[in-house]
Order: structure tokens, then sequence, then C-alpha cells
């Protein structure tokens, strides 16, 4: 075989292979995000089920079964999920990633990335003058921290989350929702009738 055609035949590889490689990163980036979003999730329900379980009791209910038959379902379902996949799997190569992944992401994973989004939404809402909307929230801790996957849904039904805690308070105009945190209200509150005093 001629030089020249063992040279394009290299390049013409090469380029396969720059390609297969790229779309490869793009894949698991894809994938990165969708596990830090459903992690997010399932910390945003886990938060609710205690709220739930506090008011629960609060109002005289249970406490034990409803705290304990989640935990139970989760456990069950992390150890299948991880090493029942990994272990019919015959690739070694395959299954190493996976039992990492499973191994960093409920332990490490939060603890790693910094404050959740929860604690995010509020520290950012308690620096603004002014009620924000979802979207506005969303944009800036999307530009702030942009490693992470944040998104406008995602960051409502944080905010939601906030406000069913009182720690936030929803103000509708019109069609649009803005939020604020509660001590911004308050002391908005207390600002008027100093106002109209003045």
């Amino acid at each position: 075989m001629p030089e020249s055609d063992t040279t394009t035949l290299k390049t013409q590889y090469a380029a396969r292979v720059a390609a297969d490689l790229s779309q490869n990163t793009a894949e698991q980036e894809r994938i990165q995000a969708e596990i830090e979003a459903l992690q997010a999730q399932l910390a945003s329900l886990e938060q609710d089920h205690e709220l739930l379980v506090g008011m629960r009791s609060a109002l005289g209910g249970e406490t034990a079964e409803p705290k304990t038959v989640p935990a139970a379902r989760r456990t069950v379902k992390k150890p299948g999920s991880a090493t029942a996949k990994t272990t019919r799997t015959p690739s070694a190569k395959k299954t190493a990633p996976r039992k990492a992944a499973a191994n960093k992401t409920p332990a490490t994973g939060p603890a790693q990335k910094g404050p959740t989004l929860t604690d995010l939404v509020h520290q950012h809402l308690s620096g603004q003058t002014e009620p924000r909307t979802a979207a506005e929230i969303a944009r800036a801790l999307a530009d702030a921290h942009p490693e992470r996957n944040i998104n406008d849904n995602l960051v409502r039904t944080t905010t939601e989350r906030l406000v069913a805690r009182s720690k936030v308070v929803r103000a509708k105009q019109g069609a649009t929702v803005f939020y604020t945190t509660a001590q911004s209200a308050e002391d908005t509150a207390a600002l008027k009738p100093a106002e109209a005093a003045a």
C-alpha cells in the first residue's frame, strides 16, 4: 500500500476516533447532569418527607412507619440496582465505573458539590432587595454555578418548598409569580407604616 494511502487511512481513523471520543464525553456529561438533577430531586423529596412527618407528628399522627418504610425502600432499591446490575455484567470495565458512581453519589456527591440547591436559592433571595421570579433566580444561580445543572423547573420546585416552610414568601402579579425571603417581606411590611406616618 502506498504511503499516501496509509497516511489517509490513519487520518480517517484518527478523525473517527476523535469524533467517537467527543460523543462519548458529551454523553457522559449529559448523564452526569441528569444524575445531579435526580440527586437534587431526591434530596428535595427527602426534605419534604421529613417536613410532612413532622407535621403529621404535630397533628398527633403516627411517626414511626412513614420514616422507616421509605428508608427501607431506598436501601432495597440501591443495593438491588447497583449490585444486581453490576454482577450480571460480564465486563469488569463496565462494573467498576458503576460501582464507583454508586459509592460516590449518595455518600460524597452532595458534600463535594457544596451547598444544596435549597440553600443556594435561599442565600440568593436573602441578598436581593427586590422580589425575583423563578426564572431570574435560576439564571443567576446558573451563572454563578455553571458546573451545576440548574433549570427553571428545579428552582421553581425548590422555591415553592421554601414557601411551604415559611422561609420564602410568594407574591403574584398578574400571571407572574415573584419570590422574596420571609425576612425581606417582614422588613418591607414594617417600612410601609413608617412611610405612611412620615
